[in-house]
């Protein structure tokens, strides 16, 4: 192992270190592309070898096995693309990727083609054309080009006889492929340039976005300029420039890399108007709008990607010999050199290097009859995705339908990446409202991880109904995340019985429009039982945003999902599922609500829903047109389910011991009734989904009886252990995870069967007996899951109803396994 491989496995200074190599290497080379496609790998391909302005081309392909720093030759079959330098690439789906654009010498530009790398079986990696229907972003060089599911997204680069600023965009997703040209809102765009950068940030505020950074422009002036594209749920897309709020922006550049690490950008190498001048690596925190440096690469026309905690980069000039390009595989440790540029800590990279006293060949053009003019032809690399907070590079989002040819050519089939939760939680503290959020190691909560094994641990159109009404005045007046007080009159309610029971009807009929299992897409919010406790689902909007359009929402790129139990127990349920209505009428295709088991007549008339409708409302809730009637007509209609991104199952309850696919539930129809004593395989079905939990941790198999829920010993409530779990999951591929609410979990959520379930519960202190914390699932792009918590604060003792504590006491939490039997009623 290298140098740069210190302790911990990554360098033990912040500094770029020299990699040693192994195996067949690749020639020193520019204008090539590395990509990283997964399990440690990197595919270099293309690039321009050679020496002092006598270039070649090539269209020779690598891989690298970073762990071991081993090069091997692709030897792939197929449709091989033409040689060619300053192109892009891009990584599609784990171990595919593809290939636009670029420069083949002599003033040539390459094909419009897309070209796929299959390199699943590395015995028999394939090349293929892939076929694409209509205009193309056309003949391009110096070019970026990344993959931001489903689309990708080609920007700039110079056709020729010009620099460009157009964005064309191609979905994988929808057959046949065609390239569409984007056109943005707004007067507000980047200048036209070649040899900039892009990479898509998956972390913090501009998380979704496609961020630029520099390049040079038709008049060869250098640009020190950041934007970000995004598209909004509308379709419409616009150009947001970064802003600066401290800390001097990079100098200009071009010919650089770029990668994001968490909700940082680093800016890496790249050439200023002095060749000789090496830059420092730049890092753009996106959450404080903060510039500062680190060490520099000192390369420019070189490529870079990050992975377990390393930056490295490969190839390129160095700006001491900018005629000659090296090959060397630099890496740097990117946590320490950031930590070390905020501390102070004096750096030993050489970064105030004087002009070096005799230079090559000017990097500006080579000599007469060279194979590439080096002023035409850039490096401009595609760098692959940075590595999340674990170690591990995420896998590439997965697509529902593969990129693949038409169906007279050889389909490829992409495998889907992989589900992960992240190993960092992000925590708020406060006693109100002014304070941070932080980060903490998810090992460091010692709840959740007690009961996994520890060697094995882990565009939709926002629609408004056309009218002002009660759904927007009910958002108005209740999506207050930072200043929201209770009534002083606890048996009032801002809203009149009629303005609720509209309220209702206008959910029903959008509820009534959609399916029994939603099918969802990331980035999204996935929160659990939430039980009346509104002050609760206030604070967390406070902390990690809230779904709305405003200064501090987060509706235009996020959707949310809520996985049951509005009401009962809290002292706040009309609150609660009245805003969760208004906005699932405001945003019906963002907001999404599942049922629960107290979405339930039964049960929301013995556990406070039903007294609250009658003292707030002053209705009688036995009169069929009551808004507690009319409310649980809404509930028979909600969905039992979501599928996020085709890998994440999110249900209330469980799967139990009969639910074994999710096409039997997909067909139940609705409205449905939950059977209180299920006599047929149909509803005990709908029982396990709503009511069912996992067992007390992963060493108890199979299904067992749920004592707690179930103390008459009916054998109707179970628990389900981790081998069903593994089961349902090897079933319904290519499912990877389930999420689920239901029980109360001491650190908000939990872990179960290796990770591959887990529990999220948003209430905190429940039932005020408990002071556990409550949290939501961050689901990221790449489908990272990301736990974010809030802890109880001394107020939340008046925010339960007591009655109904007095009468029934909660369900005690899974890290408190204690059976409670009561003489009138089960425990639920």
């Amino acid at each position: 192992m290298s140098q740069a491989r210190g302790r911990g496995g990554t360098a033990a200074k912040p500094e770029y270190v020299k990699e040693s190599q192994n195996g067949d290497a690749p020639l020193p080379r520019f204008g090539h592309t590395t990509t990283f496609v997964g399990d440690n790998r990197v595919v270099l391909f293309g690039g321009a070898t050679g020496d002092s302005g006598r270039y070649t081309i090539t269209a020779d392909a690598f891989m690298l096995n970073v762990s071991s720093n081993t090069w091997s030759r692709v030897q792939a079959e197929g449709t091989l693309p033409f040689a060619r330098a300053a192109h892009a690439a891009a990584c599609v789906d784990h171990s595919q990727m593809v290939i636009y654009g670029g420069a083949t010498g002599g003033g040539s530009l390459s094909s419009d083609e897309l070209y796929l790398l299959d390199i699943r079986n590395e015995e028999r990696s394939q090349w293929m054309s892939v076929p694409v229907m209509g205009s193309t972003p056309g003949r391009r060089y110096g070019h970026t080009m990344i993959f931001n599911k489903p689309l990708l997204i080609v920007f700039g680069g110079n056709n020729g006889q010009q620099a460009e600023s157009d964005i064309w965009v191609l979905d994988v997703e929808r057959s046949p492929f065609q390239w569409q040209e984007v056109q943005v809102m707004g007067k507000r765009v980047p200048l036209p340039r070649v040899y900039h950068s892009a990479e898509v940030c998956r972390d913090g505020p501009a998380a979704g976005m496609m961020v630029v950074f520099g390049g040079r422009t038709a008049e060869n002036k250098s640009l020190k300029d950041t934007w970000g594209l995004r598209q909004h749920r509308d379709g419409r897309w616009d150009w947001v420039e970064a802003p600066a709020k401290r800390g001097p922006p990079p100098e200009p550049r071009f010919q650089h890399s770029c990668i994001f690490v968490d909700s940082k950008l680093l800016i890496i190498g790249g050439r200023g108007p002095e060749v000789n001048k090496p830059l420092p690596t730049a890092v753009y925190d996106t959450e404080t709008c903060e510039w500062h440096n680190v060490c520099s690469v000192q390369r420019f026309r070189h490529s870079s990607w990050g992975m377990g905690g390393l930056l490295f980069s490969y190839g390129g000039f160095d700006h001491k010999n900018p005629s000659s390009p090296t090959a060397d595989l630099q890496a740097m440790d990117i946590e320490r050199a950031i930590a070390a540029s905020l501390t102070g800590v004096a750096l030993e990279d050489g970064d105030a290097d004087s002009p070096a006293d005799t230079l090559g060949a000017s990097a500006e053009a080579g000599p007469p009859g060279s194979t590439l003019d080096m002023a035409t032809y850039s490096g401009a690399s595609r760098a692959a995705p940075s590595r999340p907070a674990d170690g591990q590079r995420p896998a590439t989002p997965p697509r529902s339908r593969a990129l693949a040819p038409a169906p007279a050519a050889r389909t490829v089939d992409l495998t889907p990446g992989d589900v992960k939760v992240s190993p960092q939680v992000y925590v708020s503290h406060e006693k109100d409202f002014t304070h941070l959020v932080e980060k903490v190691a998810i090992e460091s909560l010692v709840e959740e991880g007690r009961k996994i094994h520890s060697t094995n641990v882990m565009a939709n159109i926002a629609r408004n109904v056309g009218e002002e009404g009660v759904h927007n005045q009910c958002i108005n007046a209740l999506l207050q995340p930072t200043t929201w007080q209770p009534d002083a009159n606890p048996n009032g309610f801002f809203l009149n019985s009629a303005e609720v029971s509209r309220l209702c009807d206008l959910t029903l009929e959008v509820l009534k429009s959609q399916e029994m299992i939603l099918r969802l897409r990331a980035p999204i919010k996935v929160y659990g039982d939430i039980h009346g406790q509104f002050l609760d689902l206030m604070r967390l909007f406070a902390r990690y945003k809230a779904p709305s359009d405003g200064e501090h929402g987060d509706i235009d790129s996020m959707d949310y999902l809520f996985l049951g139990d509005f009401v009962d127990r809290g002292a706040f349920s009309l609150e609660t599922v009245c805003l969760l209505f208004s906005l699932k009428v405001k945003y019906p295709n963002q907001i999404h609500l599942i049922r629960g088991n107290h979405e339930d007549p039964t049960i929301n008339a013995i556990y406070g829903f039903r007294d609250e409708c009658r003292r707030r409302l002053n209705e009688e809730p036995e009169d069929p047109e009551s808004c507690w009637n009319k409310f649980n007509r809404a509930f028979e209609w909600l969905p039992v389910g979501a599928v996020i991104e085709d890998r994440i199952l999110c249900l209330h309850g469980g799967i139990g011991g009969s639910v074994n696919s999710i096409a039997e539930v997909r067909t139940m129809q609705r409205p449905l009734h939950v059977a209180q004593i299920p006599q047929t395989p149909f509803e005990q079905r709908i029982t396990d989904l709503l009511w069912s939990d996992p067992s007390d941790n992963d060493s108890v198999p199979g299904v067992t009886p749920n004592e707690t829920r179930d103390p008459d010993g009916t054998g109707r409530i179970v628990k389900f252990g981790p081998d069903r779990v593994e089961e349902f999951l090897e079933k319904n591929k290519p499912l990877s995870m389930i999420i689920r609410a239901h029980e109360c979990v001491m650190d908000g959520f939990e872990r179960f069967a290796n990770g591959r379930l887990i529990t999220v519960f948003s209430a905190t202190d429940y039932c005020g007996h408990h002071k556990n914390a409550g949290a939501l699932l961050f689901v990221r792009r790449d489908l990272t899951i990301v736990p974010k918590l809030i802890y109880p604060v001394e107020r939340m003792t008046t925010m339960w109803d007591p009655m109904v504590m007095q009468q029934r006491p909660p369900t005690p939490p899974r890290p408190v396994p204690r059976a409670r039997k009561l003489e009138d009623e089960p425990e639920w």
